[in-house]
């Protein structure tokens, strides 16, 4: 997965937060979100859903200014292979809401892909909490889990898929009670949800299209 994605305010952004009973107007909205972004993350609780600020960066290091990245552990993702290793994956998972994700070839030839049906993305992550020794201050960081390439992207990102989470499997995936990897290690599936919208653009951060957009279909996903 490249590392950048987009979260607009819309019909679709609000009807996932309708799905997750959180208020729409808590999400942190941007065109631009990549790595050590202040990011929106969606957890579990024993009162329902709650929307936290995160850093998009699992790792953080304590500095003489606060918590900032850990540059010696780039995790703005975590592998499918390696997640079922980490306490977060059992105790501390989270859903990243996006509207839309961008994903090239070997750093070459981004795409802006977007649900062609306009609904939102729950990206499935596991987060951190952590104490600024600084100000005393209780932060979050958070990655996106990663799975297997996928047919029908291999031309626009052969590597890996963000895991995108079926609408069935929000609460159980933010459940704070359920603690048993087996009861979820069939998420960590690569899949399309929705057929995709995909725009060639110039640049992962200005994302101008260079070119017309095609529709990435669902039933191509075998």
């Amino acid at each position: 997965m490249c590392t950048n994605y987009v979260l607009v305010k819309k019909s679709g952004s609000a009807e996932l937060a309708d799905r997750l009973s959180v208020d729409p107007n808590e999400l942190i909205y941007g065109l631009n979100f990549k790595p050590g972004s202040l990011i929106s993350i969606i957890t579990g609780s024993g009162d329902g859903h709650v929307v936290r600020p995160a850093t998009w960066w699992l790792y953080l290091q304590q500095t003489e200014k606060g918590l900032k990245p850990h540059r010696d552990y780039f995790s703005v993702n975590t592998r499918y292979d390696k997640v079922g290793k980490k306490l977060e994956y059992r105790r501390r998972r989270c859903i990243v809401p996006a509207t839309a994700f961008v994903e090239s070839q070997d750093g070459k030839h981004p795409h802006l892909l977007e649900p062609a049906d306009g609904r939102g993305i729950a990206f499935g992550g596991i987060y951190k909490e952590w104490t600024d020794k600084v100000t005393g201050e209780v932060v979050h960081s958070a990655s996106i889990i990663t799975l297997p390439g996928i047919k029908p992207l291999e031309n626009i990102h052969r590597k890996s898929v963000p895991m995108w989470l079926p609408d069935d499997a929000y609460e159980k995936w933010l459940s704070p009670e359920v603690t048993d990897a087996e009861e979820l290690n069939y998420l960590l599936e690569s899949a399309l949800r929705c057929d995709l919208k995909a725009t060639p653009i110039d640049k992962t951060f200005s994302k101008v299209p260079i070119g017309m957009p095609f529709v990435i279909s669902q039933k191509n996903d075998d």
